[in-house]
């Protein structure tokens, strides 16, 4: 009998389907067949190729070749390459192959298509990627963004107010870090100012993007120019002063915008009773306590973000809730096993009450994850009650399966909760809901969370006792259990200021300072040693070093001469001759470049582009750089255009056309605002050139 699978294998013809669309094909053979045209007449016309020159060297040493169907290949290749990224391709994968072709055909050289993997600026951020990895595994980073947010209620002042926080953060953190450590603090905290999530996350991603260039070290695009456009001499804090001024105008427009533009009509709420049935079934019943110490001390349940976190529900406290927290108060929760994860993480100064694995299972942290496992059949631990021993383990907490939650709580005198404004939980009783810890018997079947050494699944015991294991994804327990975890924190922090410091003051290059951190934190344990490979950005790292062979590739063949010579007549006629059209040019290519495809990866390609255009124009080649820095992190209109982006796509939630609508008017302030103020900065002449 043949078994019909549940998903067909793919044939030939739908994976190359699934590989490029007919739109994208069709572009790319219009493309080709354009270019044979252009390389056939450039053959018979000296003036197209002049079109194409490239020059090295100056006076008599000065070398010029014009090679016109290597710059046409060039340009399609990298046109197949930007059509795969906006098909979703990752953009470091693309690069490599494109970096490995171009090496492959003599485009470039061995040394030239390896050069990025040797470049001090992309080593230096997987440095600053390391030292941030410290911070947010103690908890600081949390810590700080709850005290800065506080408790404001009106609107306006509330909104600002966490537009600030965001855009002071993300000046001296990566915005992607600072947006994964907001993102459920501001989810969270969005209903009590009287906001939805969806209101919130967009305009803070796209404040912290346009705030993240306060800095050269902050900023993947900043790095990227800075190595790839050495000539323009960029120090660490040039693009501050416009930075402030963009970050500003965003800020102004995320707050007039947000509401028309992102408001969404009130959906009617759930009833209390089966919000809570919901969130409570076939779930882990804890109790946490505010420890000693713990960042927690002062806030509210609420200002904590502690009244619903993803996976996980506050059902019960022993106090109540608009009272300030203070070291031995009680917190119960309803729980899967990922949410109990994230309380654990996201929530430093919580300790669990009657159970503590740091004090168990002692030390190696790094080594240990949750599991869930489930009681086999004639297990010893059938009839045992909680709590219970295990070998390498402590057990967490018990569920049953399908089971009512009819379980006795250890407070039936429940208060009331007291909802926020927009919170949609009724201010009602829910003595009704009983809710408690698993006080049965253990029985065949019940199921146990426990948290273990990584080798916990392959002990002869294990076999015996349980009948499935599994491990909990991204469950390793938090290092911020020992008052030792927050001061390694703090100095991961006072690491951070240090190299960013000593960088401004030109001490030491960048890289070494960051090396040296890093080295630091591995001594002092801030960062665990086998922990150091997963805090390194490999796509990034790929991306960059990528870029600069891409970038090479440009340059070497010509097509980076043809294209700026493009730019410079396209902004000839749109500024009447004036070079801040060029700027502006620039600018909207850059711009348009980088909501397709990486904002980094356009970074790359356009910075010899812009070299060319300097160079032929006599433009003031440190205000080019700084426009395109601002122009590629200005990719505002597209969900794909950056991580930040992607990750709070599925948290507002947003579709494509929210992107567009609140991103576009933006796109097009920063287009007009952009060049303007990097002119006025630092002019638009080359001061080297004048000399001359």
């Amino acid at each position: 009998m043949q078994v019909e699978p549940v998903r067909s294998f793919r044939s030939g013809r739908s994976y190359l389907t699934e590989t490029c669309s007919p739109q994208v094909v069709i572009v790319c053979l219009l493309s080709a067949c354009f270019s044979l045209m252009l390389g056939f007449w450039a053959d018979d016309e000296p003036e197209l190729r002049r079109f194409f020159e490239v020059c090295k060297g100056t006076g008599r040493k000065r070398t010029c070749y014009s090679r016109p169907w290597t710059a046409l290949f060039v340009g399609n290749v990298l046109l197949a390459a930007t059509a795969m990224m906006m098909q979703g391709y990752r953009s470091h994968f693309v690069f490599m192959g494109a970096v490995t072709l171009f090496g492959t055909c003599g485009v470039i050289s061995t040394s030239q298509a390896l050069a990025g993997f040797s470049s001090p600026g992309n080593i230096a951020f997987q440095a600053v990627l390391v030292l941030v990895g410290g911070i947010q595994d103690s908890g600081v980073l949390d810590h700080i963004f709850s005290r800065l947010l506080g408790a404001e209620q009106k609107n306006l002042k509330a909104f600002l107010r966490v537009q600030l926080v965001t855009a002071f953060l993300s000046a001296f953190v990566q915005q992607t870090t600072v947006v994964v450590a907001a993102a459920p603090a501001l989810q969270r905290w969005a209903p009590q100012a009287g906001f939805t999530p969806r209101e919130i996350l967009l305009p803070i991603a796209s404040v912290g993007g346009m705030s993240q260039n306060f800095m050269i070290v902050t900023s993947t695009v900043a790095l990227t120019i800075f190595q790839t456009m050495p000539e323009a001499e960029l120090q660490m804090l040039d693009p501050a002063l416009g930075c402030i001024v963009l970050t500003a105008l965003t800020c102004m427009y995320c707050t007039l915008a947000t509401k028309p533009l992102l408001g969404s009509a009130a959906v009617e709420p759930p009833s209390r009773m089966e919000h809570l049935r919901h969130q409570c079934s076939n779930r882990y019943y804890l109790s946490f306590e505010i420890a000693k110490g713990s960042f927690l001390i002062g806030s509210t349940v609420a200002q904590a973000g502690l009244l619903s976190q993803p996976g996980a529900s506050l059902v019960d406290t022993d106090f109540a809730l608009d009272k300030r927290l203070e070291v031995g108060d009680f917190l119960h929760f309803a729980a899967t096993a990922a949410g109990v994860a994230q309380i654990r993480n996201r929530s430093p100064g919580l300790m669990m009450k009657g159970v503590d694995p740091l004090a168990v299972l002692g030390a190696q942290r790094h080594r240990r994850r949750l599991f869930e496992v489930g009681i086999a059949p004639g297990s010893p631990l059938v009839g045992c009650k909680l709590p219970i021993s295990l070998n390498q383990a402590s057990c967490i907490a018990a569920r049953r399966p399908q089971a009512p939650m009819t379980m006795t709580s250890p407070y039936p005198q429940r208060r009331p909760f007291r909802s926020s404004p927009g919170d949609f939980l009724p201010n009602t009783d829910i003595s009704s809901v009983e809710l408690g810890e698993f006080r049965e018997a253990l029985s065949a079947g019940d199921i146990l969370l426990v948290e273990a050494f990584l080798e916990f699944a392959d002990l002869p015991e294990v076999d015996r006792n349980f009948s499935f294991v599994a491990v909990v994804p991204e469950s390793a327990p938090p290092r911020h259990g020992r008052p030792v975890d927050q001061r390694r924190g703090w100095l991961a922090l006072l690491l951070l200021a240090i190299v960013i410091v000593c960088s401004v003051l030109n001490f030491c290059e960048l890289v070494f300072l960051g090396l040296a951190a890093v080295g630091l934190c591995i001594i002092l344990n801030i960062v665990h040693r086998e922990a150091v490979l997963q805090r390194l950005n490999l796509p990034i790292f790929l991306t960059i070093a990528g870029g600069l062979g891409v970038g090479q590739a440009i340059k070497e063949s010509g097509l980076g001469n043809a294209w700026a010579k493009l730019v410079i007549s396209a902004g000839h006629h749109a500024a009447l001759g004036h070079p801040l059209g060029i700027l502006v040019a620039l600018s909207f290519i850059t711009s348009l470049l980088a909501n397709l495809m990486s904002h980094t990866a356009t970074a790359a390609l356009m910075a010899p582009i812009a070299m060319r255009v300097c160079s032929s124009e006599g433009m003031n080649l440190k205000t080019t750089a700084l426009v395109l820095v601002f122009s590629a992190n200005a990719a505002f209109a597209m969900p794909f255009a950056t991580s930040s982006n992607i990750m709070i796509k599925g948290l507002g939630p947003y579709d494509f056309a929210d992107f567009l609508r609140f991103g576009l008017p933006l796109q097009l302030m920063c287009l007009i605002a952009v060049p303007a103020l990097c002119a006025f900065q630092f002019g638009l002449s080359d001061p080297n050139a004048m000399e001359t």
